[in-house]
């Protein structure tokens, strides 16, 4: 497929009850243009100020007749009639089926305090026409977090990867040190049929490493299963690692690797990644190695992380960062290009960068550097995974929208013509 083709095609569309629309109802707008500071009282009885500032006379005026809700959870704003979409993964099947996953969050976009389930939309197209979406777990007063989608492709396996917590925990972060030391562990989803139907959900916990690292996914995208050396057949996702007194944003807890050489029955805790990391995403390179892309929470330094493993996944064996790949500190898409089932010396990134605007990146040294990219997406974007179809067709699934960045997710397809068009 050589000729320039691109195309924006809508997949999960958020709704409210059976009825799709473009967008929840949001029952709060949020001021972007007023800073509020907070002031506590030196005498008794102790008391509160919050002073705003960049609001209109008529803005204040307004408010002054108005009850304020005072929201300690951070995820008030969030409220919405019906359900909203968030953090999409996407694989291209060995029998050329596309399956999109991502969370149904209902009433709240917040990262806890709510219900969420999982759903999933499959193409036989090439992701040219997608199925209505389908929930494939939900369960009542529980927050589910989508883990990784990836295929065994010695089985033909197509597995969904999550852990939980309860619906009513509103600090996620807080929740986290609870569940590792708790143990970790998660759960697996499996289809044997491209998607079409999925098993009830089996537990793993797995082992920890050598250094006492336990873990559970990391969130969304995809993991993959090695095509070269020694490991030929292991499968590696994505993965939270917990080891106690370690520091970081949520102490304990850093980015890394979960590994099985079994056809995904059992797992074992592998790479860490340093302090601050969080959200990874990984591919395999041409001479067997391991490279991963990350996000930092902490010690960020607004350029996106990277680390290589040379002995499958088990430790990795160089960091650094990217200098020319700006990093808002959100997931993105990390793929190998392929065409005719011949995989290229070509990597794909997509990340929301610089200014929240979807941006699809090349590699032609096995991720060294970033040198050429296009933007996808001019309005509010988020979160992505990367695929690609037999033909060479790319795609991306994101979340997107005018006013938020995740009001639904969306898939782009275009050819490796018009993303490299204009670069040598």
């Amino acid at each position: 497929m050589s000729e320039a083709f691109f195309e924006k095609i809508d997949v999960f569309l958020p709704g409210q009850g059976e009825t799709l629309v473009q967008a929840p109802a949001y029952h709060w707008e949020r001021a972007e243009h007023a800073v509020g500071h907070i002031y506590y009282s030196t005498r008794e009885s102790k008391s509160v100020l919050i002073h705003l500032k960049g609001i209109s006379r008529k803005e204040r005026d307004a408010l002054a007749g108005m009850p304020i809700e005072v929201d300690l959870s951070g995820l008030k704003y969030h409220d919405f009639d019906g359900f909203g979409l968030h953090l999409p993964g996407l694989i291209v099947t060995a029998q050329r089926t596309a399956i999109a996953v991502c969370q149904k969050r209902h009433h709240s976009m917040g990262d806890g305090g709510h219900q969420v389930d999982l759903s999933m939309s499959r193409s036989e197209d090439g992701g040219v026409t997608w199925q209505r979406q389908e929930v494939i777990f939900e369960e009542e007063n529980a927050y589910t977090y989508l883990g990784p989608i990836f295929e065994d492709g010695t089985t033909g396996a197509v597995f969904v990867a999550f852990w939980k917590m309860p619906a009513e925990v509103l600090d996620d972060l807080g929740y986290f040190s609870e569940y590792a030391k708790e143990g970790g562990g998660f759960w697996l989803l499996k289809s044997t049929d491209e998607g079409r139907s999925w098993s009830e959900p089996f537990y793993v916990r797995p082992l920890p490493n050598d250094e006492g690292w336990v873990g559970w996914p990391n969130n969304c995208v995809h993991g993959i299963q090695l095509a070269f050396g020694k490991r030929k057949g292991r499968l590696l996702i994505p993965a939270f690692l917990y080891k106690e007194g370690e520091p970081g944003q949520v102490p304990g807890v850093r980015g890394g690797l979960l590994y099985s050489d079994d056809h995904g029955k059992n797992w074992q805790a592998g790479a860490v990644l340093p302090e601050g990391s969080d959200e990874v995403s990984l591919v395999e390179t041409v001479d067997g190695g391991i490279y991963v892309s990350y996000r930092k929470n902490t010690l960020a330094t607004g350029k996106r992380h990277f680390a290589r493993s040379s002995d499958c996944g088990e430790a990795f064996c160089e960091h650094g960062q990217h200098e020319e790949v700006p990093d808002a500190g959100l997931h993105a898409g990390l793929t190998r290009y392929r065409r005719d089932g011949q995989a290229e010396s070509i990597l794909l990134f997509s990340n929301p960068c610089p200014a929240r605007e979807m941006t699809i990146r090349v590699s032609r040294d096995e991720g060294r550097s970033w040198l050429i990219s296009r933007r996808l997406e001019p309005g509010l974007s988020r979160y992505s995974d990367l695929a690609v179809t037999a033909d060479g067709t790319i795609l991306c699934l994101y979340t997107n929208g005018k006013v938020r960045d995740s009001e639904k997710i969306s898939v782009a397809r275009f050819s490796l013509a018009w993303l490299t068009a204009g670069n040598s």
